[in-house]
């Protein structure tokens, strides 16, 4: 379940960050809406309105699991962030529809002067069908938008505390394990055996007072030849304050992802 909403919030993520850049003030978008005299306000509007989505983003697929209106908000978030982009593709099937027709046209009179600014040729009617339905999309956005505070949303950025320790990776340095070599056995033993049911070990704690050498212990185990022969699958991921089940779940999917299956 938990991995399914990760997925999902992190198609949500991408489909945000594809947006704000469509968005962008000197991208094409924005400066055809410019040149046609039309309403590019609304497309600023719907920008910073996206802007404040994405800052709460994590705090809600983190809190979507366990809040029913959350998890409620967030498929309404999808859907309008949907609408949205069939927007810009429908806006761009009609700029490629008039560049197809304008090189057919320029063809046929042996001139590239009426190609010169394509932008200029996308039709009012066009615009204004167009702006009906971003004033829709937008006003949706902001309804929602509206709800970020009633749901306890938080921009998760600022309201945690910043990393201040570097993630770990499972790279061993060799001068750390010397002598502990009683523990690693007793490590791989156990995680490698099955209980009285004939069941793997789901999970092994290593428990001990911060700079002991947890976290070298386990990269052994992890690195370790019998460990390797056992899995046919492993993913190391640091897991440290702030805990966040969807960062977890999302780093894991990357790591599994970045091996040949």
């Amino acid at each position: 379940m938990e991995i399914g909403l990760a997925v999902g919030g992190a198609f949500l993520s991408s489909a945000l960050n594809v947006l704000f850049e469509r968005l962008a003030p000197q991208g094409e978008l924005l400066k055809m809406f410019q040149r046609q005299k039309h309403d590019f306000h609304l497309l600023e509007k719907l920008r910073r309105t996206l802007c404040g989505f994405r800052a709460v983003l994590s705090d809600a697929e983190n809190k979507q699991a366990s809040n029913s209106y959350v998890s409620e908000w967030l498929n309404e978030l999808r859907d309008a962030v949907d609408s949205a982009e069939n927007l810009m593709e429908e806006i761009n099937y009609e700029v490629l529809r008039v560049k197809v027709e304008g090189r057919h046209q320029s063809h046929a009179e042996a001139s590239n002067q009426q190609v010169s600014d394509l932008n200029l040729c996308l039709s009012d009617e066009f615009f204004l069908n167009i702006k009906e339905k971003l004033e829709g999309t937008t006003k949706t956005l902001e309804e929602l938008e509206k709800q970020i505070g009633r749901l306890g949303l938080k921009d998760y950025l600022v309201s945690i505390k910043q990393e201040t320790r570097a993630p770990s990776t499972s790279l061993v340095d060799e001068s750390e394990i010397f002598g502990r070599q009683n523990e690693i056995k007793e490590l791989v033993g156990r995680l490698l055996s099955v209980d009285t049911n004939g069941k793997s070990l789901r999970v092994i704690p290593i428990v001990g007072m911060p700079g002991v050498g947890k976290t070298t212990l386990a990269k052994v185990v992890y690195n370790d030849e019998k460990v390797k022969d056992c899995f046919d699958l492993k993913a190391w991921f640091c897991v440290s304050e702030p805990y966040d089940a969807f960062r977890i779940t999302k780093g894991l999917l990357q790591e599994i992802g970045s091996f040949d299956l």
